[in-house]
């Protein structure tokens, strides 16, 4: 009687099989792991990309109404020289803004830009009844917000929201008394139609400031300092006068015509696989070879400033 035939493998042939699965394995997971790395390098360049066009579009879109309802030069009813509170830093330093583009160039330096307009609220403040010229009091449709923080819209001075625009013309008032009847520290000029709308001036001031390893983006509207980007590596502003030329400091701020905005955003992420040794050119200022694992978008536009030359 034959014996029944064992059907198996050895140790021998398992051991090779076990390590052809483990190198086939090996290889599989580096691969996985390779192509996951590459997806994470190219989601983080979108995103650096997404937010250094954000940024620029942002500013761009404040820049290009600077000199709203108030020309070049703001005129205070009166003769006097605009001036606001500046509420956000210590001390509230009164700071006198003679021009709606004010620039502040520095060669060494990040630029300083700050701007001065006239903005709607919302819903929109108007006037209730007509008033004509000689008088300072005025009956709006609604009384002003008074919130908190920046989201107020009127209030008597000393602060940095205590001026106004009207529609019909381009004279700042200051206002002594806010409420659902306005009163004004100087006497209307002209006469103003029933239902004009009722603006506030603001004035709004961007710089970076030192983060940890990199620059925070601020947009300081003279009442509260709002961070827009937590890692932005250079900022310069140069500015299109009315003859077709580009300058970083204008002699006369009533000649500029555009703004040109250059920002430098690094990524929020290292690239432990790569190293920055770009040098990048903003305005009349170069930035780097940083050396360091951060990748860098430069972004720049050229923004008309349609109000400024009224």
């Amino acid at each position: 009687m034959k014996k029944g035939v064992c059907a198996g493998v050895t140790l021998v042939e398992l051991l090779v099989a076990m390590t052809v699965a483990s190198i086939i394995g090996t290889m599989i997971l580096q691969m996985v792991i390779d192509f996951q790395s590459r997806i994470l390098i190219e989601i983080s360049r979108n995103d650096l990309q997404d937010r250094a066009e954000r940024l620029i579009r942002f500013l761009a879109s404040d820049i290009r109404d600077a000199a709203f309802l108030l020309g070049p030069v703001p005129q205070v009813a009166g003769g006097t020289s605009l001036a606001l509170v500046h509420d956000s830093l210590t001390g509230d330093p009164m700071e006198f803004l003679p021009f709606s583009i004010l620039a502040d160039d520095h060669s060494d330096d990040d630029d300083r830009l700050t701007i001065v307009k006239a903005v709607s609220f919302a819903p929109a403040l108007r006037l209730a009844q007509p008033v004509i010229a000689g008088e300072a009091d005025l009956v709006l449709n609604r009384r002003p917000n008074r919130s908190p923080g920046s989201t107020r819209e009127l209030q008597p001075g000393p602060e940095a929201i205590n001026h106004l625009v009207l529609a019909s013309h381009r004279l700042c008032y200051a206002v002594q008394l806010a409420g659902q009847s306005l009163q004004l520290a100087q006497p209307l000029v002209e006469n103003i139609p029933v239902g004009t709308e009722v603006l506030g001036v603001r004035a709004y001031s961007y710089q970076l400031d030192p983060f940890t390893t990199s620059n925070r983006l601020r947009r300081d509207d003279f009442t509260s300092r709002a961070i827009l980007d937590d890692a932005v590596d250079g900022m310069q502003f140069e500015y299109l006068l009315g003859d077709g030329s580009l300058t970083h400091q204008p002699a006369r701020p009533q000649d500029v015509r555009g703004v040109r905005i250059s920002l430098l955003v690094r990524d929020l992420r290292p690239d432990r696989n790569y190293t920055n040794e770009t040098v990048y050119k903003l305005g009349n200022r170069s930035y780097g070879p940083f050396r360091d694992h951060y990748r860098r978008s430069l972004v720049s536009e050229l923004v008309e400033v349609k109000n400024h030359g009224l």
